[in-house]
């Protein structure tokens, strides 16, 4: 497909589930008092509860052989690729000595291996989470450009729950800045470095609290700040989350099978930075796999990273056009539409919109997809 345009929001899309075990109180409030830049930041809170009717149960992260997807709005079946995400009601058929392999986004269930020769329910296997599940919300409009303004943006963490109590601080770079000076503060931390350079490691000596909200603030030497919250995963779900993560480690997978099934604890969890990085050495190995690219875009896209999201779909675009995976285009160009509509770019969010509704209707058509 030409990168000119983009799509309506017709794709389905990622869930979330967040732990309500966090200080949710204490995350909303300092939401609402941080800013960046010159700019207050948004007083919603960067999930909601979803109101889709697909709940999300679980991904396909091994195939061999002939796996085929239908979706419950679909009429006929259709190639599964590696990576694709599973709802309620959706259907998997595999042909005689096809496998495949799925993680449930429950992180209290293991593996499903699918059965051949059968036509299995994804939520008969992967039963839907027992927490409540949200959804990201739309891309909203930008209130600045980090890049062009002079603001050192947050990367990572960024209004997200975290499982490692020693996070890589990451933000953008500004633009003739060498010093930055970083501060985490909350309940029993009071840390502040000065660095001269785009990221830092939190240390040892400054120990954060489970269920605790933490401010993040980077101040460069052009008087710009940015802001961000962050949590660290209360320690019953954090035990949860380390030993489905252990049970995934275990099995017979390739690195990139792993890799996947432990992104989708992450972000059955709300672990956005964790999954953020996990993702990103997968893309620094040069993958070809379209849900990985869609799985970091969509993540940025809770940041409110749109030019991150953007590259990441257009990557997922492009690798789906090679492998004629059209769910992939069409998913990938209905999120670009949106982030296209976010940014203001009118053209390439109509043109995006076109392609998904392409794709969507050859998906929602009786005649299969020739593969």
């Amino acid at each position: 497909m030409d990168k000119s345009g983009t799509a309506t929001p017709q794709g389905r899309r990622r869930r979330w589930q967040v732990s309500r075990n966090v200080s949710i109180g204490i995350i909303v409030s300092l939401l609402l008092s941080a800013t960046s830049g010159d700019q207050k930041a948004t007083s919603s809170p960067i999930v909601k509860e979803s109101t889709n009717s697909c709940v999300h149960v679980g991904r396909l992260i091994s195939v061999a052989g002939k796996v085929e997807l239908k979706r419950h709005e679909w009429s006929n079946y259709h190639q599964a690729t590696v990576g694709a995400a599973l709802c309620q009601g959706d259907r998997l058929r595999l042909e005689k000595a096809a496998r495949a392999i799925v993680q449930c986004t429950n992180a209290n269930q293991n593996s499903w291996s699918v059965l051949s020769s059968l036509s299995s329910g994804a939520a008969i296997s992967c039963r839907p989470p027992d927490e409540p599940v949200f959804t990201n919300t739309q891309p909203t409009v930008p209130t600045r450009n980090p890049l062009a303004s002079g603001i050192p943006d947050i990367i990572t963490p960024r209004q997200t729950w975290l499982l490692d109590n020693k996070p890589t601080l990451r933000w953008f770079a500004v633009p003739g800045t060498t010093v930055y000076v970083v501060k985490v503060s909350g309940p029993g931390v009071r840390w502040v470095r000065e660095v001269n350079t785009t990221s830092i490691p939190y240390p040892d000596n400054s120990p954060l609290r489970a269920g605790e909200g933490y401010l993040m603030v980077v101040y460069a030497e052009n008087g710009k700040t940015a802001k961000t919250i962050f949590s660290l995963l209360d320690e019953k779900r954090a035990a949860l989350v380390r030993a489905a993560v252990e049970r995934i480690a275990r099995q017979n997978l390739n690195d990139e099978a792993k890799a996947l099934a432990i992104a989708e604890v992450y972000v059955g969890q709300g672990l956005t930075t964790e999954a953020i990085e996990l993702l990103e050495t997968l893309v620094n190995k040069k993958t070809e796999t379209v849900a990985i690219y869609q799985m970091l875009g969509d993540l940025f896209v809770q940041a409110r990273l749109l030019r991150q999201a953007e590259s990441n779909y257009l990557q997922a675009v492009d690798f789906a056009a090679t492998g004629n995976d059209i769910e992939g285009q069409a998913v990938a160009a209905a999120r670009l539409g949106e982030v296209y509509t976010a940014l203001g770019n009118s053209d390439a969010a109509t043109y995006w919109q076109k392609q998904a509704q392409k794709g969507y209707q050859i998906l929602l058509s009786s005649k299969p997809v020739a593969h």
